[in-house]
């Protein structure tokens, strides 16, 4: 799921707002905002993927690289690709006061900045983020802050339902609310958010993988442990995770496939 950042904004000669958002690119696992230096394209393993709004806008204003952007308001006619100043009809471009110290020296001025209400970072954060409401879901803050810890770091989840299509890759299920961003190699041994390292799970399915009851070989195949043999979760034994798996996801499920066959 990609995640649109409105505090920088480039404008084309015919009005139209092209904003810049974080998206996966698939062929390497990287996240975040995609860069391009001149002569660069964001394709085959190329271009700089960045989580800093910061970098985007010295890049793209300083240093005359492009970045991923497309509209947001106009359903009828939509508009993205990889865009920089004074290219393909991009005339200018617009900055939050917040980043004004970072333009200040900029050959090319901004056409205006906000200086009405800062930008917060609810801006970067995904519907499925927000807090459900009081009124239709009863849900206190404790427990929905348990929730959001267990679902994972906003940023890996969301890269991880974009890349999984929204769905659970073992059953399959596009119940957003409870597919949750599970880490192939723990979190507790190596700090790594990316895709690679990443699988979407439904909530029980993540429970049951952490307590290595399932388990995924490099090749991408399901294994349920036979102390489940007679249990429903059966049915996913042998169930193909992805079609192709990138080199480095196949090495840290071999690396986690280790502790299920250990359990078992």
């Amino acid at each position: 799921m990609e995640t649109v950042d409105k505090r920088f904004v480039l404008v084309a000669d015919n009005g139209d707002r092209l904003y810049p958002y974080k998206k996966a690119q698939k062929s390497t696992g990287r996240y975040g905002f995609a860069l391009t230096k001149p002569g660069e394209q964001d394709r085959h393993g190329q271009g700089t993927y960045t989580d800093s709004v910061d970098e985007v806008i010295q890049r793209v204003v300083n240093d005359g690289w492009s970045v991923r952007v497309k509209t947001t308001n106009k359903p009828d006619r939509q508009r993205e690709g990889t865009l920089g100043i004074n290219k393909r009809s991009v005339h200018g471009y617009e900055v939050d006061e917040e980043f004004e110290h970072l333009v200040q020296a900029a050959v090319k001025k901004p056409l205006s900045i906000s200086r009405t209400q800062k930008q917060s970072a609810a801006n970067s954060i995904s519907t499925s983020e927000v807090p459900p409401s009081n009124k239709e879901h009863p849900v206190d803050e404790v427990t929905y802050k348990a929730i959001k810890t267990r679902r994972g770091q906003p940023e890996f989840r969301q890269a991880l339902l974009s890349i999984f299509g929204g769905r659970c890759c073992i059953t399959e299920c596009s119940i957003e609310g409870v597919l949750e961003a599970a880490h192939i190699v723990p979190h507790s041994i190596d700090t790594n958010y990316s895709v690679t390292n990443g699988l979407l799970l439904r909530s029980d399915i993540h429970t049951l993988y952490d307590l290595n009851l399932v388990g995924i070989d490099r090749d991408g195949i399901v294994f349920v442990s036979s102390t489940l043999k007679e249990s429903e979760y059966w049915v996913f034994h042998g169930h193909v995770v992805l079609d192709s798996i990138p080199v480095t996801m196949s090495e840290n499920l071999e690396k986690r496939f280790d502790a299920f066959e250990k359990n078992s």
